[in-house]
């Protein structure tokens, strides 16, 4: 029986996912733990101790619930410094065609890994896209083809040292073995998102409660990923300063009563409150209500529009529209301002893929944790091919050892961490 475990620290809880994987190669969810977050700050760390309580609260449930002892986890990586850039480069492979191996893909890496290394930064993401062999575009896997020239376009993620490193101490204190780190914005991705989405090219956005997360795709593969240190707890926080209630009221208001877009909402339609230091119920509009949280929708919005922007880019590739997610997916409305903020078709990304506790885990919520463990499996099928192919070489001395290349680039992502 092969078992992962998926461990998502956001600003409002902790989740671990325990996911079984059964003889057909499906992940059936048999253990959810959730909790509140505290001593977590937008991917930061501000309280060690308070931290690592709430993931062994939600690792315990976890356990209780799957019946299985925990001691390893994938883990999702989120964060207001997470940034990337594309690194463009070209390969000599021979002065004849030649055939294209995965050394040449290597090499290209290599440099671009180079070139992205940065002082309290860690490359946690390396992806070759747009390949260009000789004067042929759009080639999308090079290897067995021949030619003399290799061009490439690597997306690099990276993210800052310092927050990474105390949340893996976190994590290490509460007595977990970390095995896979894994952008949270991508795990996301590959729980909702389709390949043909990616490949007309889409927006994917997850809003969680205090960051807004966002992989712009195009031709298959992220050009842009970011992250913008707003969220739902924002939301929250401007309905307590508007009605002068408590965030826990606030919060439960937002829920029950709040629309994204304030012209659709009835004039007439009204909520009781009782402010703070008021004896007495009064009543407040929706559709004020309405407002405070369009205004804040837009201002999100308006953030990430400006990181695609300062990276040069647009939304005009995106054909597939945007895909959201999240807890704050699931705000009444939010699809149909995103719609008119965009100018593009808008659907809610809730995971697919899984069996098991599906009335659980098929909503939003819980689509980080969910790619995260399509992540980590995808990850331990490609190290069990490469090791297969690798021992069926026997004696082939001419071939190409994919294990030790993959080692060898692993042992590159340490030395530029």
């Amino acid at each position: 029986m092969k078992v992962l475990t998926s461990l998502d620290v956001g600003t409002g809880k902790v989740t671990v996912l325990v996911g079984e994987i059964d003889s057909y190669g499906d992940i059936q969810i048999i253990g959810i733990g959730e909790v509140p977050s505290k001593g977590i700050d937008r991917g930061y760390i501000t309280r060690l101790d308070l931290a690592v309580h709430t993931i062994l609260t939600a690792l315990k449930e976890a356990q209780e619930m799957s019946g299985i002892h925990i001691d390893t986890v994938v883990m999702g990586i989120s964060g207001p410094n997470v940034k990337s850039q594309n690194e463009k480069d070209t390969v000599s492979v021979a002065p004849q065609p030649t055939e294209i191996d995965q050394t040449h893909i290597e090499r290209l890496i290599e440099r671009a890994l180079t070139r992205a290394k940065e002082e309290g930064y860690e490359v946690i993401s390396a992806i070759p896209r747009r390949f260009l062999l000789d004067d042929q575009e759009g080639v999308i896997d090079p290897v067995g083809l021949l030619g003399s020239r290799l061009s490439a376009e690597v997306h690099v993620v990276k993210v800052g040292s310092g927050m990474l490193r105390n949340l893996e101490k976190a994590i290490a204190s509460s007595g977990l073995k970390i095995t896979g780190r894994f952008l949270s914005s991508m795990a996301s991705s590959e729980a909702v998102l389709t390949a043909e989405e990616k490949e007309e090219g889409v927006l994917l956005m997850d809003i969680g409660a205090g960051l807004t997360d966002f992989v712009l795709y195009t031709d298959g593969s992220p050009i842009i990923t970011g992250s913008v240190p707003m969220g739902g707890i924002n939301i929250t926080k401007d309905i307590a300063h508007f009605m002068k209630i408590t965030s826990e009221q606030a919060e439960k208001i937002k829920i029950e009563y709040g629309f994204a877009i304030a012209d659709l909402v009835n004039e007439t339609e009204r909520i009781k409150i009782k402010p703070r230091g008021e004896d007495k119920e009064t009543m407040v509009g929706k559709k004020q209500l309405a407002e405070v949280i369009q205004i804040r929708l837009e201002e999100i919005m308006d953030k990430v529009m400006e990181l695609i922007n300062s990276y040069g880019a647009n939304l005009d590739s995106a054909n597939a529209g945007v895909v959201v997610t999240g807890g704050c997916a699931k705000l009444a409305g939010i699809r149909e301002f995103l719609e008119r903020y965009f100018d593009l078709p808008v659907r809610v990304g809730y995971p697919t893929g899984i069996i098991g506790l599906k009335e659980k885990v098929q909503d939003p919520a819980y689509s980080t944790s969910v790619g995260l463990l399509k992540l980590a499996y995808q990850e331990q099928l490609l190290n069990a091919k490469i090791l297969h192919h690798t021992q069926d070489k026997n004696t082939d001395k001419g071939g190409i050892d994919l294990l030790s290349i993959l080692t060898r680039i692993k042992a590159f992502f340490k030395d530029v961490m």
